[in-house]
């Protein structure tokens, strides 16, 4: 609200006059708070602005943003269509309403708008990004490639993007591509622990199962503050141990998880396992049958019978 009572003292919109100094500040104004979240306050302002300046398609534009960023979609294709109608080359609305589109999960138009700003402005960069994403789900990858490589050119500090554009190439089959994007995603955000899980399961799908561990390795000692920790990375690590024959590191890893999510099941089943081939088969088995009275998983139930057959059927 600060900002609210350095506008008025300037003038504002009691009694400020109707030039385009006055106008760039009050359209500042409104951006600043946009930008801070105060979507009710913005739309105020943006009414008694747009009183005085009823076709400008920026100021439109504006309010077609609230609206979108305040999650009221129907509100913000009105005026976003409005803009559109006054100016059939306004690019920042054609994307916008892209980004509507795809959010609520309507690709085909989402397509359409963002294709129409990346016609008007080809440096249209959110345009760029979400014909990626688009292309991505229907499966379109090398699309998804040209895409997100026009992105990054002018934002290559995204570690996000540089994953998708890992993801892409990999679907491609163009394995070295998808290494030096997921290791530019690294070089970004070091700390992401589903970037070096990525990898690992890349190289692990290429028939190098020890750089996956040492990528799997590389993911869990990472300082990750911001985001939950990956359960994932410990099972895959895990079963890599177990299929190496070293049962007691795998067990030794999954009781480490236990510490920190107690009910996990997956490494519940993958310590009862690592038990069992060190020779704790009791101990072993009462952790796997634990594991699946908490999930009733198919392919537990299946390797306990087999278990079962194995140890203790007649020879």
């Amino acid at each position: 609200m600060i900002i609210q009572f350095r506008y008025i003292e300037q003038g504002g919109f009691m009694g400020s006059e109707k030039n385009e100094d006055s106008k760039k500040f009050e359209v500042e104004l409104i951006e600043s708070l946009i930008d801070n979240g105060l979507y009710d306050e913005a739309i105020s302002y943006l009414d008694r602005l747009i009183e005085r300046y009823e076709e400008d398609t920026y100021i439109l534009h504006l309010k077609g943003k609230t609206y979108y960023l305040n999650g009221k979609f129907n509100q913000a294709i009105e005026e976003l269509t409005t803009v559109i109608a006054l100016d059939s080359d306004f690019w920042m609305a054609f994307e916008l309403l892209g980004e509507i589109y795809r959010s609520t999960n309507q690709p085909e138009l989402a397509e359409t708008y963002y294709f129409k700003a990346t016609a008007i402005n080809p440096r249209a960069m959110k345009s760029w990004l979400g014909r990626g994403k688009l292309a991505l789900q229907r499966g379109e990858f090398q699309i998804a490639v040209l895409s997100f490589e026009t992105y990054l050119r002018t934002n290559n500090e995204e570690a996000e993007v540089w994953r998708l554009l890992g993801r892409s190439y990999r679907e491609l089959q163009n394995y070295i591509s998808s290494i030096d994007s997921y290791n530019e995603a690294i070089d970004v955000d070091p700390t992401h622990q589903g970037l070096y899980e990525e990898l690992g399961d890349l190289y692990l799908s290429m028939g190098h199962p020890d750089i996956a561990k040492e990528k799997y390795l590389q993911g869990l000692q990472v300082e990750e503050k911001t985001r939950p920790i990956s359960k994932e990375l410990y099972h895959k690590l895990a079963n890599l141990y177990l299929e190496e024959g070293l049962n007691q590191k795998a067990f030794n890893l999954c009781n480490e998880l236990l510490i920190i999510a107690k009910d996990d099941s997956e490494a519940l089943f993958i310590s009862g396992k690592a038990l069992v081939k060190l020779g704790q088969n009791y101990e072993g088995i009462q952790l796997m049958k634990k594991a699946f009275a908490k999930t009733q998983k198919s392919e537990y139930k299946e390797y306990l019978e087999e278990l079962n057959r194995q140890l203790y059927s007649p020879r």
